[in-house]
């Protein structure tokens, strides 16, 4: 089914908890298949898996490091350059808990909407705004305290303007923007813990407040790094080991610069940028002994970090990291023939076995008789159906044609990224029906099989309203609409976005009577 949106929104405008409720009832039941097939993997978790096991083959631990640093970390790790690599930092906020007064009038306003026990939801207040009651449950705790409904809690809640008027108070603490803010932590703690050396990796996001998003900058994007701390590690020993994981990743020309100004973090004259080409794929580098000495870690640390989207930026070519970071909001939609195909279906079909079967038979009558000439009657079901006696038949009422207009019994085709009706011998009408036949992908449906389809769902209808008679016939087919054929969304804008065209369309001329 599809929701018709603009009236549900403006329904939720006038009344969120009716239409809340309402548009529950319009959810579609029963039980479906959803099993089965073959995903598509995201890049970003696909080289990120890549990465993983190679780090794992080079005898490297995995570890989940915090997202969450606070701001005083980053002066340890950078010293007099903190505050500008604060700039780049998202800091955590939260929403203040309000102190919310019940004073008489809102009481009544309360008791308009349920009969609830005031000193209860006093009580539920206080617990809310002292942190024992989250803000995602207070909800669910009016609900089951009070013993009201669901949506007159929602009432209940939409008449503080408090909850509405707030705002976020910052922290002192701030998003992970780059996976060296967590290592510091991460080896303190395992120092003396583990037996060195200490070979670590992990994977995951960095937050960068960018000014803004484009091709080459993301506000969250991956990274992958790791560290080896130990009291005879040295650069030569790190880049070594740098060299052998990109090389293992397919990296061949690589080269290493080392970086006019090196990050305070970094010891002075140890980070490196490593290039493949003129691109920059990695950087690297020996912590500084002050940085370590902040956290009272006693051994040096190797580092090499590698940004993933840069990388599939370059084994792709692809030119915007938007389009692998969030192809469904960047990439230019491209759909095979294959998955145009897959996204054409049946409109309207029988819902019951008796209307099914009744499709069945119209098909199989239609195919047997479609070259009789007219005026003709073919019988196509005579019994019972859907608890009532119904006779229904085949009909061509106009002197000197055929049963079925030439294109009713058209073959549904996609070819080249448009979608076609074909007929049984394209041949007599041109070489590109030939083509998209010989060369197309079938949709697996004629224009028949939704017809018939069409002509059971609606004597569904008929007898279940008490009708006793009834004409139906589709006489020329314009769009696909006009012979019950659905065509997805997403393959029209598709088609549209390359001009491609649909063309189903034809002299149909088939119709039932219901008798």
């Amino acid at each position: 089914m599809e929701f018709d949106t603009e009236d549900i929104k403006k329904r939720a405008r006038e009344d969120f908890e009716k239409t809340w409720i309402d548009t529950a009832k319009i959810l579609p039941s029963g039980a479906k298949d959803y099993s089965g097939g073959k995903g598509n993997v995201h890049p970003v978790q696909e080289i990120s898996q890549e990465i993983r096991k190679i780090f794992l083959e080079l005898g490297f631990d995995e570890v989940e490091n915090p997202l969450f640093v606070p701001e005083q970390e980053v002066y340890w790790q950078y010293g007099p350059e903190a505050p500008v690599i604060l700039d780049r930092c998202y800091y955590l906020a939260g929403l203040p808990r309000p102190d919310i007064g019940l004073g008489d009038k809102k009481v009544a306003e309360i008791k308009k909407i349920a009969k609830v026990d005031i000193e209860k939801f006093k009580g539920i207040l206080r617990d809310y705004r002292e942190g024992s009651v989250e803000g995602d449950n207070l909800f669910e705790e009016i609900v089951n305290v009070l013993g009201i409904k669901a949506e007159q809690a929602a009432r209940i809640i939409g008449l503080f303007p408090e909850f509405r008027s707030l705002s976020p108070v910052a922290e002192k603490t701030t998003l992970r923007s780059h996976m060296t803010a967590a290592w510091f932590p991460t080896l303190r703690e395992l120092q003396g813990k583990a037996e060195l050396p200490v070979k670590l990796f992990s994977v995951g996001l960095r937050f960068r407040r960018e000014q803004k998003v484009d091709a080459h900058h993301l506000r969250a994007h991956y990274g992958a790094s790791c560290v080896i701390m130990d009291p005879d590690v040295s650069l030569e020993a790190g880049n070594t080991v740098s060299e052998g994981i990109l090389k293992e990743m397919g990296f061949k020309d690589i080269k290493f610069v080392k970086k006019k100004a090196t990050s305070n973090y970094y010891a002075p004259g140890t980070e490196f940028e490593i290039f493949s080409g003129k691109v920059e794929i990695a950087d690297c580098g020996m912590y500084s002994p002050i940085a370590l000495s902040n956290y009272g870690i006693k051994y040096p640390v190797f580092n090499i970090g590698f940004g993933l989207e840069r990388i599939l930026l370059i084994r792709t070519g692809i030119d915007d990291i938007r389009k692998i970071m969030y192809p469904q909001f960047y990439q230019a939609l491209d759909l095979s023939d294959e998955e145009i195909a897959n996204e054409i279906g049946i409109g309207n079909v029988p819902k019951t076995d008796d209307g099914k079967k009744l499709a069945e038979s119209i098909k199989k009558a239609a195919k047997k008789h479609a070259d009789e000439n007219s005026p003709c009657e073919f019988s196509v079901y005579d019994g019972e159906f859907l608890g009532k006696n119904i006779k229904v038949n085949l009909v061509e009422k106009e002197d000197n044609t055929k049963l079925l207009g030439p294109a009713a019994l058209n073959e549904i085709y996609v070819h080249d990224g448009g979608i076609y009706g074909v007929p049984q011998n394209p041949e007599k009408l041109s070489q590109q029906l030939v083509d998209v036949k010989k060369k197309g992908v079938n949709a697996g449906f004629t224009c028949l099989d939704a017809i018939a389809s069409y002509f059971a769902f609606e004597i569904e209808d008929m007898a279940g309203k008490g009708k006793k008679s009834g004409f139906l016939q589709i006489k020329m087919a314009k769009t696909p609409a006009d012979v019950n054929i659905w065509i997805g969304d997403r393959a029209r804008r598709f088609i549209s976005s390359r001009q491609r065209g649909i063309s189903i369309k034809g002299p149909i001329f088939m119709a039932v009577e219901l008798q």
